[in-house]
């Protein structure tokens, strides 16, 4: 069997002792803060498909960008760390942004931060030897010269002819001209520091002249240790963020504030001293703050949770509409949910309603394609969507409609028509394709989790109505990840589960292009490893499925100009007609997210795009 990534879910990373700590009042010097969250992975540093609760630390640690974004969801110059910006475009349509950083940002261990620990992330990013530390990254792939940079053995040799090092503190990059327009052009240029003085042997230098910037031999070195369990990845032990790593140990992660940190785009630096983020049950969670045990959860999404913190008279809750949306996640490269019409019959036979109503109570809804609730494609397109993209309602009948498109239409011995009518409660009566394999759906959700539950509950008496052999599997959220992201790194008999619970945020520059476009197949990044393509379509192209595949669609969103919103709007309107045909994930629901917190803890006012770990500089406990 083929080895794949595997989360840290055992792993003991610890730089000091670590004391049970509870939160308390009074001076800042003195204050703790502990935030419950579900399994963290320990995934610290971008390229590993870390979950959203180890992004929390990684924003906590992390900083700097040149541009930043508000809790208004807008892109802006970071002047924070920017001092100076300037813009050229050259003859050939290729754009430069030169920046100035200010002289006075340090590193957590007291380096200073220089243009070159800008330039630095961008060769690491981009070269060929994070590749084979099993790191996925895309930053700088706007720029010129990076598919030469990236070619090849390695990259340490190879000049990077869009990334230039000017002096100490300042720098250029060079976006091509044939990835404009780009319709979140300033995120092409944003850029934060690594600390090359922990990442790179010692003495190692960057050159850069006309031509572009290098590290030279050896320079990336130290990747594959760093990427290595008890690595940097793990034990990020020097970050420019408000607060710096001291330890993860048994799903507890302990920050303390960096006091070398200049502040966030607005300038504002950190009151609390220290933060413990712990592994929680989620079943208890609220519970827990409640009780005072915990000081804050984030997204809670349950009815009955948020009524309980409601009626407490120890805490406070702040809510907001979700910039993402729940939903049932299907591989597209193995087993049955290869075919688009499984997927379709599975959407069909998904009681999303069901589902809402215990797990939401109320606060929240269903929703039908790749959008959420804040999003303002979605906003302007209610009435469109109501009237244009399938709804997949809960339907048996439709459900085995579509499966007799398929090649599931037999009995067990392949050539004996499928007879609807044996296919009722405790059966056993499923389909099979032509080559005598049954139409089996393996699902995995995770534990303790309303959705896996509600989710099984009508999948265990639906699915055996169409002829669907079904079982569901209740794992941690890091074993779930690990199948979801690397499946594709199984041998094919290895290859498990195909159907998986999941949830998912957008970003403010939302660009679907990385998550299913053809370029990102055999990496965790098309999770799915959905091909849809004009030379491979997923499926016919034609007035009711689209007339662009998904590959075609995502690139024209992604290049419409900056500011040309209506553009923007008619194609995402096309991405969501052709992605509701594929179907590859089943949208459950978009909602209200609360976040439940002790009511001494102040400053927690948290949007669809500032969560808990960016408004940290504002929080503090009376």
């Amino acid at each position: 069997m083929k080895k794949f990534v595997k989360s840290a879910l055992t792993l003991i990373i610890a730089l000091t002792t670590v004391f049970v700590l509870v939160a308390c009042g009074g001076d800042s010097d003195d204050q703790t803060l502990v935030v419950g969250s579900p399994e963290i992975s320990g995934n610290f540093m971008t390229g590993f498909g870390n979950s959203a609760y180890d992004v929390w630390v990684r924003d906590l640690i992390f900083s700097y960008g040149t541009y930043s974004t508000t809790e208004l969801g807008e892109i802006v110059l970071n002047t924070t760390v920017v001092d100076t910006v300037t813009t050229s475009v050259a003859s050939n349509g290729d754009k430069t942004y030169t920046f100035v950083i200010h002289d006075d940002l340090l590193w957590s261990d007291d380096e200073p931060i220089t243009a070159r620990d800008y330039v630095f992330n961008l060769l690491m990013s981009a070269s060929k030897e994070w590749v084979s530390a099993g790191a996925s990254s895309t930053l700088g792939d706007s720029l010129v010269g990076y598919a030469e940079y990236r070619a090849g053995d390695t990259s340490a040799d190879v000049r990077f002819q869009g990334v230039k090092l000017l002096g100490d503190y300042s720098f250029s990059v060079t976006i091509d001209g044939e990835e404009l327009p780009y319709f979140y052009e300033t995120s092409y240029a944003s850029i934060a520091p690594m600390p090359m003085h922990i990442l790179a042997p010692e003495g190692a230098e960057i050159d850069s002249n006309s031509s572009g910037a290098k590290i030279g031999a050896g320079g990336f070195a130290l990747l594959a240790d760093a990427a290595k369990i008890g690595g940097f990845r793990y034990a990020p032990i020097v970050g420019s963020g408000p607060y710096k790593f001291v330890s993860f140990i048994n799903q507890v992660v302990t920050l303390e504030r960096n006091d070398n940190f200049k502040g966030n785009v607005y300038g504002d630096t950190p009151k609390i001293k220290t933060i413990v983020i712990r592994r929680v049950n989620q079943t208890l969670d609220v519970d827990l703050v409640i009780s005072g045990e915990i000081d804050l959860v984030t997204g809670v999404i349950e009815g009955s949770k948020i009524q309980a913190a409601e009626a407490s008279t120890t805490t406070s809750t702040n809510y907001y509409s979700r910039n993402g949306y729940g939903l049932l996640a299907m591989q597209a490269h193995f087993g049955p949910t290869m075919d688009y019409k499984v997927r379709q019959a599975i959407a069909y036979l998904t009681d999303r309603q069901y589902v809402t109503d215990v797990v939401l109570d109320g606060y929240g809804s269903i929703t039908y394609s790749e959008y959420g609730l804040a999003q303002w494609m979605y906003v302007q397109s209610e009435d469109w969507v109501d009237a244009n993209i399938n709804k997949y309602s809960f339907s048996v009948t439709e459900a085995n409609t579509v499966l007799d498109t398929t090649d599931w239409v037999y009995e067990s011995d392949g050539t004996t028509a499928f007879d609807v009518t044996k296919a009722v409660a405790n059966s056993e009566y499923y389909r099979y394709n032509s080559d005598g394999e049954v139409l089996q759906i393996r699902h995995l959700g995770t534990e303790n989790n309303e959705v896996t539950t509600s989710l099984a509950a009508k999948f265990e008496i639906n699915m055996q109505l169409v002829g669907i052999m079904y079982d569901v599997t209740e794992s941690d959220f890091a074993f779930l990840l690990d199948h979801y992201y690397y499946a594709y790194e199984l041998d094919e008999e290895d290859k498990l589960y195909h159907i998986f619970n999941l949830a998912t945020n957008f970003g403010v520059a939302y660009d679907p292009y990385y998550s299913w476009h053809s370029d990102f197949l055999g990496t965790w990044m098309n999770g799915h490893q959905l091909e849809d393509s004009p030379e491979s379509p997923a499926a016919p192209l034609n007035a009711t499925n689209g007339t662009k595949t998904l590959d075609e669609l995502t690139v024209e969103l992604r290049t419409v100009a900056p500011g040309n919103t209506a553009e923007y709007l008619a194609v995402w309107r096309e991405y969501q007609v052709r992605w509701n045909t594929l179907i590859p994930n089943v949208p459950l629901y978009s909602n209200q997210y609360y976040d439940v917190f002790n009511s001494k803890l102040k400053g927690v006012e948290t949007t669809p795009f500032w969560n808990w770990a960016a408004l940290i500089n504002n929080m503090y406990f009376e």
